[in-house]
């Protein structure tokens, strides 16, 4: 019996102990907020994943929306498309819809041709960014999308398609707080090097030796880090 009453005791006090460690955790400055942004971001994922797979399903319902895109085919046509990225489940590759309108809507399998990577040479897409402002960027096929370098500079970021921002934080006064979507982000890259996947720590890495890009990582997120160390290097290659 001794032994089965010291046995709970111990651990009851490894419980409590836990307990004690957690509340000072959640205590710490900050965290209540950081715990807030970390669960805002991740149900901001699953709506946009849910999105994918809803649009992915639709495709035919959601032909000729979406965002502008240019397409090279290996055939030698260029087709301009109006169009959400999809998902082919089945062969798992991104796909394109480009609306033939020679053909009449009841003729479905003309009107709507599905463009994959594998039939293009390159690809182009009109972006925006957190301040409104478009642009267009190129990209290039890969065994299972496209990788468009939606953002250019000292630090490259490379999507799956021009749709790479996503609402992180709704202030009450102010524009809403934009970020990168990380379900469409395929990597960062630092000038020529290798690219490697989008984090935190990676972002920390590359602009450590800029002092305000470093404080937007924690305050501002990873898009206006990014943003700012590439501002602040163009500003220094003219001088």
């Amino acid at each position: 019996m001794p032994n089965a009453r010291s046995t709970i005791f111990f651990f009851t006090i490894i419980i409590l102990s836990g307990l004690s460690t957690y509340d000072a955790y959640a205590q710490y400055p900050g965290m209540a907020a950081f715990r807030a942004q970390q669960n805002q971001q991740f149900m901001t994922q699953q709506m946009n994943m849910q999105m994918q797979m809803n649009l992915s399903r639709n495709w035919r319902k959601n032909a000729g929306q979406g965002l502008g895109y240019v397409v090279a085919l290996k055939n030698g046509d260029v087709k301009k498309i109006k169009s959400f990225m999809y998902l082919d489940t089945v062969l798992h590759k991104n796909f394109l819809v480009f609306v033939d309108k020679k053909f009449p809507k009841s003729d479905t399998i003309h009107r709507f041709q599905k463009i994959y990577p594998d039939q293009t040479s390159y690809i182009t897409a009109m972006v925006t960014d957190n301040q409104g402002y478009e642009d267009t960027r190129a990209g290039m096929p890969t065994d299972s999308g496209w990788s468009i370098k939606v953002v250019r500079g000292a630090i490259n970021i490379y999507a799956k398609s021009g749709s790479y921002l996503t609402v992180v934080g709704t202030p009450v006064f102010g524009a809403p707080k934009m970020d990168f979507d990380a379900a469409e982000i395929i990597g960062i890259q630092l000038n020529d090097g290798p690219v490697e996947k989008l984090s935190k720590e990676n972002v920390l890495k590359i602009v450590t030796g800029n002092t305000k890009a470093t404080e937007y990582v924690e305050k501002k997120g990873l898009y206006e880090a990014v943003k700012r160390y590439n501002n602040d290097a163009e500003k220094a290659a003219g001088k």
